[in-house]
């Protein structure tokens, strides 16, 4: 029983009509294909500008700035050891006693009142080679109610008093007291570093994010010129099924073959979108977003890479990468910076091994009189000095000892720990290269073996025409088709994707994309 049909296909340009002898009929486009939109607003994106959004608004690096912030404060607060401290009371008590010498003004067994006020003003601190040092101006007013000749009833006194300590053993010079200011600086330094690197990882992620929406956009093309390839075979089969020449078979074979086809395109389209989720998300643009910045939700977008796939020249050697990336690996710095502190930490370990000898001294001018005026005046006609040194040791000391060892095995762990970042680059930055090397190869060998595969799909089908294939050879030629071409494509985004992991194991993401820091 013949058949009528008339098929039109309009899908990326490519379009087949199928004519019968006795009716005409259509199939419309939406029938046939499935629908391919992503978005209902289109967006064009170039590599750069998702590299620059997300440097702006990517909040795992927005979470490090702040790190980073956090930590540039730390010497400051080391530093601040050094800083003077200020220092004022004042303290007002009054007592009530009974005399018990007619010498404290007032007959035996009577009561006496006492009012007194102290005051004081100081400065006190400590000096980088461990000397702490402490300048004060104490002042008092005392009066009683009883009346003495041996003593004033009211009295004020003034004084000057300078007190210092300095540590000859333990404790002794800047390299002892600036432990914590070193550490803090490296610390700084080393979140710095850290900042670098994520920056570094981010846009190797955004890189390797951006060419797999490529590929999928890509590969949704390709399964959609298979649809139509699928859909050109039908219309061959039917045609040689209404002249005799072909089988009820062949025909149900394309059109189970054009199902398989539309199912593929159904999965590469949502593989798109959340290829498509996954970048923006790491771009983190406030304008993609409902809402603005604040919005969970992205807005309905078609995101259309505009960068081109072209495959650079970039040229590698083995030795070359490893020896440079040993070089330029910021978590190299990093682990020096730990070696360093854990030597400052070992140097604080063994100066508390040190017996402890402090040399302190003081000087005390006092002045009295019965006027607060008169009591500051005469100052310098008195003074007091004192000179002392102390000595200690722990017997046994068996707490410095132990914490000198722990200092030691930490010493030990940080140098070993730099060994292993070492070793992890050189592996990292091996198999970079390994799968560089691969991928251009692998952009080669599909290449070839797509345009092969093209040739052979157009001899059979002309040979099908003539009757001199089947049907089912040209089905298993167009299927090898798709994959060829799935597997260029694949081979082509596994390169640029190499490139990129080369270089960020390598330490030249950033350069390599012209992106400098400050």
């Amino acid at each position: 029983m013949a058949r009528c049909l008339l098929i039109t296909m309009s899908l990326m340009g490519f379009g087949s009509l199928l004519q019968s002898q006795q009716d005409t009929g259509s199939i419309s486009e939406s029938a046939t294909s499935p629908i391919t939109a992503v978005g209902s607003e289109k967006v064009q994106l170039s590599l750069d500008q998702a590299i620059r959004l997300a440097l702006e608004n990517n909040l795992d690096l927005e979470v490090q700035r702040i790190a980073e912030a956090r930590a540039l404060r730390d010497p400051l607060i080391a530093e601040a050891a050094f800083d003077p401290l200020f220092r004022t009371g004042f303290t007002w008590s009054k007592s009530s006693t009974t005399s018990t010498s007619i010498i404290e003004g007032a007959a035996v067994g009577d009561q006496s009142e006492r009012d007194n006020r102290t005051y004081f003003l100081g400065l006190s601190g400590q000096m980088r080679f461990g000397t702490t040092w402490n300048l004060r101006l104490n002042g008092s007013r005392s009066s009683t109610s009883a009346i003495s000749e041996f003593f004033s009833p009211l009295n004020y006194r003034g004084a000057y008093d300078l007190s210092l300590s300095q540590p000859l053993m333990q404790g002794f010079g800047h390299d002892i007291t600036e432990t914590s200011l070193r550490v803090a600086l490296r610390n700084a330094e080393s979140s710095r570093l850290v900042m670098r690197r994520a920056v570094e990882t981010t846009v190797a992620s955004v890189v390797s994010s951006y060419w797999d929406l490529v590929y999928t956009r890509q590969n949704v093309d390709v399964q959609q010129r298979a649809l139509v390839e699928a859909t050109e075979l039908l219309g061959i089969n039917q045609r040689r099924l209404e002249v005799g020449t072909g089988t009820e078979l062949d025909v149900i074979s394309a059109e189970a073959n054009i199902e398989t086809q539309k199912a593929s395109i159904i999965d590469a389209v949502n593989q798109l979108r959340d290829i498509q989720d996954v970048l923006l998300d790491k771009v983190n643009a406030p304008e993609h977003r409902v809402g603005g910045a604040s919005g969970p939700m992205f807005r309905d977008l078609e995101v259309i890479p505009t960068t081109s796939l072209d495959l650079p020249e970039f040229p590698v050697e083995m030795t070359q990468a490893v020896e440079f990336a040993l070089v330029t690996r910021l978590e190299l710095f990093q682990r020096d910076l730990d070696i360093a502190n854990s030597q400052d930490q070992l140097l604080l370990s063994e100066d508390q091994l040190r017996p402890n000898l402090t040399l302190s001294g003081g000087w005390n001018q006092p002045g009295n009189d019965i006027t607060f005026d008169g009591s500051w005046s005469n100052i310098g006609e008195d003074f007091t000095w004192n000179a002392g040194l102390n000595f200690e040791i722990p017997i046994g000391n068996r707490a410095a000892r132990n914490r000198m060892l722990q200092s030691q095995d930490d010493l030990r762990r940080s140098q070993i720990s730099r060994e292993q970042a070492a070793h992890g680059i050189v592996l990292e930055v091996t198999r970079a290269v390994r799968e560089l090397l691969s991928a251009r190869q692998s952009v080669e060998t599909t290449r070839a073996a797509t345009r092969l595969r093209r040739k052979e799909l157009d001899g059979e089908t002309r040979r099908l025409e003539v009757g001199i294939s089947t049907a089912y050879q040209v089905l298993q030629v167009q299927n090898s088709l798709l994959q060829s071409q799935v597997s260029e494509l694949q081979s082509q985004v596994r390169l640029r994707k190499a490139i990129a992991s080369y270089r960020n194991a390598s330490g030249t993401i950033l350069s390599g994309r012209g992106i400098e820091l400050d």
